[in-house]
């Protein structure tokens, strides 16, 4: 394995979601009849008419994108809840980089505590792993420690 990285996460620093849903319904000028207009461009670029089962296909489209948020909330309260887990056990986490391995063996690599070495406070994770699952592994991991001791 790679030399170790005593850093939190590889994962990217930034990660950046919108959504832009406008519809609305709209008398034309002329004949006064009601139409559905909708836009998913936050400039309102394709402001257009829309039939209703149209403007249901955007709005599928809109919980898909929203089931991303809810995924980006779920990975930083994992990233919370994590930091305030190892603060309370004082210990910390070490990335390596497990891309050396076999990939069998790789993806079964969630988190490892070896107490003999240095100080026995240092949980090894892999590189890039996701924060919801690298939670779920040290808390694994922490929980063990316990019923070890």
């Amino acid at each position: 394995m790679d030399k170790p990285q005593s850093i939190f996460s590889t994962l990217p620093a930034e990660r950046s979601l919108s959504l832009t849903l406008e519809a609305e319904v709209m008398l034309d000028a002329d004949t006064g009849i009601p139409s559905l207009v909708a836009s998913a461009d936050p400039q309102l670029a394709d402001f257009a008419d829309v039939s209703p089962a149209g403007l249901r296909r955007m709005v599928a489209a809109a919980r898909t994108q929203l089931a991303e948020f809810e995924r980006l909330a779920d990975e930083q309260e994992a990233r919370d809840t994590l930091a305030a887990l190892l603060a309370e056990h004082e210990m910390r986490v070490e990335e390596w980089d497990t891309g050396n391995l076999e990939p069998a063996m790789r993806s079964h690599i969630k988190a490892v505590h070896d107490p003999t070495v240095g100080d026995g406070r240092t949980i090894v994770v892999p590189a890039g792993q996701d924060p919801i699952d690298r939670l779920a592994a040290v808390r694994s991991v922490i929980e063990g420690m316990r019923g070890a001791a």
